[in-house]
């Protein structure tokens, strides 16, 4: 049998830091014309937001059902939404009045107002970007396809948005299995169903029951799971191995980053987390690794 990589797509095949920013700058640009004031004031608002965010990431984070996803300081993406749970619990008056704005443009939560700007934000730095993937993507995966091993890239993404990135440097993806690189887009890991299951990492409680996801997982059935975030990339099959559960993966790996907070890091999450690689061209030996087991 092929060993299975299971992957995540931003921040494992490409550098997500810029087109966070290009989001968070989309988040300030829709405040400021909603509150009519001058950019550059709602910037330095958005800034100090920011900053009052990331120095208490155990509170804010993306929480699309008012329950937190993923912690703010685990993923740029996460800043715009940590910002708008920020607003929607604090913020002294400035912040009021902005979460006063947004609601008036008929978002009920501010999450929802976060998640537009993100989607507006990346739908143009789709048109404006070429699709770029992280340098020696391309050898990296030859290298796996050449030894048998089999790569689905799972993520939040759209399937096109993923096959177009992948193909424009020469990599054949595609929805099927028979394609070099198999995709698929739209896995709402963020999605949390109804239970309150959860694991506990340095305090933090992150949440393990996203159906959608594990459904991916159990269909996959992956020997190794790699991904940048651990609450939505790992804390689930980390739950899944521990619970000895068809389909559970053999290894759990990280991929690192400077932004990778320490609480995840330091411990590989008490634990949880087998192996930290700061890049694809690490994962054709960890893959040779467990084949020889």
């Amino acid at each position: 049998m092929p060993i299975r990589i299971l992957s995540d797509f931003d921040g494992v095949w490409t550098d997500p830091v810029h087109e966070a920013e290009v989001v968070f700058d989309e988040l300030v640009r829709q405040s400021a014309a909603l509150v009519s004031e001058p950019l550059e004031a709602v910037q330095a608002d958005f800034r100090r937001f920011s900053k009052a965010t990331l120095a208490a990431p155990e509170r804010h984070g993306w929480a699309p059902d008012g329950r937190i996803t993923a912690y703010v300081d685990e993923d740029p993406f996460c800043v715009a939404n940590g910002v708008a749970s920020y607003l929607e619990t604090a913020g002294g008056e400035r912040g009021q009045h902005y979460a006063e704005a947004i609601r008036k443009a008929g978002f009920e939560r501010l999450t929802q107002f976060a998640d537009r700007c993100f989607l507006d934000a990346t739908a143009r730095y789709r048109v404006e970007h070429p699709p770029a993937l992280v340098p020696g993507a391309r050898a990296a995966l030859t290298a796996l396809h050449g030894a048998g091993v089999h790569v689905v890239v799972v993520s939040n993404s759209e399937s096109i948005k993923l096959i177009d990135w992948f193909r424009a440097s020469g990599i054949d993806a595609g929805e099927s299995p028979d394609s070099e690189l198999e995709v698929c887009g739209n896995a709402r890991k963020f999605h949390l169903g109804e239970s309150d299951a959860s694991l506990t990492v340095a305090g933090r409680q992150i949440r393990v029951d996203r159906p959608a996801y594990r459904e991916a997982i159990t269909r996959i059935r992956p020997d190794l799971v790699i991904g940048d975030v651990f609450s939505l990339d790992l804390a689930l099959p980390h739950a899944m191995r521990a619970a000895g559960d068809a389909g559970a993966p053999k290894m759990l790996v990280l991929h690192g980053h400077d932004h990778t907070p320490a609480w995840i890091a330091d411990t590989r999450a008490d634990g949880a987390i087998d192996a930290i690689v700061r890049g694809v061209d690490e994962l054709l030996d960890l893959a040779l690794a467990l084949h020889a087991r």
